[in-house]
């Protein structure tokens, strides 16, 4: 099917919705950290106590150092300050820093969450090549810490995505899109093996972030005039949210973009279809 004469005004609006949803609001909806992913609150290591710190290796020593250097600029972000001010922070205070540490873990993780949250005030300031930049620089970090197996490893490959969407490469987001979902079936494999209730909740966690690749690729489709595509790739991960009763967050992600497709698409019976479905409050 060809991309519908009418629907440029239609996806003008699910362009505007997407970045609202994914690019602006990024570090709070598309990375999901993981605990694994979470750098320690400042000082939780050592509790203030002398004889604590006697006791930490050197290693933990030097995470200690590199993590209250990281939250003094993270906090600030979190707070939704994002200055090129900043990104120099986070480079002079936190990489230079780390880049010179002796410690391959504490290196590694510090390198990864100072570089994903430049990506992340880069996508807020709508510099989107530096932002896939960055993204694509936490790829080297990722296999020390936090571990290929993290579901922070396939978020960063959405988190390219999105910076390739906003560049409109559509064919390059189609790729780190597909990569992203695949990455996330393995975890969630792993995560239903388990009858722990954390595990449990953590593959749902997966189905949920996996369920927004999904819907991102059905946006790429949709853009790439593959109308039939990403009608039946929204319908899917319509069917993983309410199959699995994933959280509202996801849910709703899902719809919205789903009924904005359909709006889109000129399809009839994909417009009743989607029309009929509610957000969850």
């Amino acid at each position: 099917m060809p991309f519908p004469a009418r629907a440029k005004s239609s996806f003008r609006i699910l362009t505007f919705f997407l970045f609202k949803l994914f690019f602006v609001h990024a570090p709070a909806s598309a990375q999901n950290p993981s605990p694994q992913t979470q750098a320690t609150p400042p000082h939780a290591a050592r509790h203030d106590s002398v004889e604590v710190v006697a006791h930490l290796s050197p290693e933990e020593v030097e995470e200690g150092k590199l993590n209250d250097l990281y939250q003094s600029i993270a906090q600030i972000q979190r707070k939704g300050t994002c200055t090129d001010e900043l990104i120099q922070r986070y480079r002079s205070e936190v990489i230079l820093v780390a880049e010179k540490s002796a410690f391959n873990v504490p290196k590694n993780k510090f390198l990864f969450l100072a570089n994903r949250d430049i990506g992340n005030c880069y996508l807020a300031q709508q510099k989107f090549a530096e932002a896939e930049a960055s993204f694509r620089k936490i790829l080297e970090y990722a296999p020390v810490w936090p571990g290929t197996d993290d579901s922070a490893y396939p978020i960063d490959f959405r988190q390219i995505a999105t910076a390739q969407m906003s560049q409109q490469h559509w064919t390059e987001a189609e790729q780190s899109l597909l990569k992203s979902i695949a990455l996330f079936d393995p975890q969630i494999a792993a995560g239903e093996k388990s009858d722990a209730e954390l595990h449990s909740q953590l593959s749902l966690d997966y189905r949920g972030s996996q369920s927004q690749s999904y819907a991102l690729l059905a946006v790429v489709y949709f853009r790439k005039g593959r109308v039939e595509d990403a009608l039946t790739t929204i319908e899917k991960a319509y069917e993983e949210v309410t199959k699995y009763k994933l959280a509202p967050q996801f849910h709703n992600q899902v719809l919205e973009i789903g009924k904005a497709i359909a709006n889109a698409s000129e399809d009839s019976a994909a417009q009743r279809t989607w029309s009929q479905r509610n957000l969850i409050q």
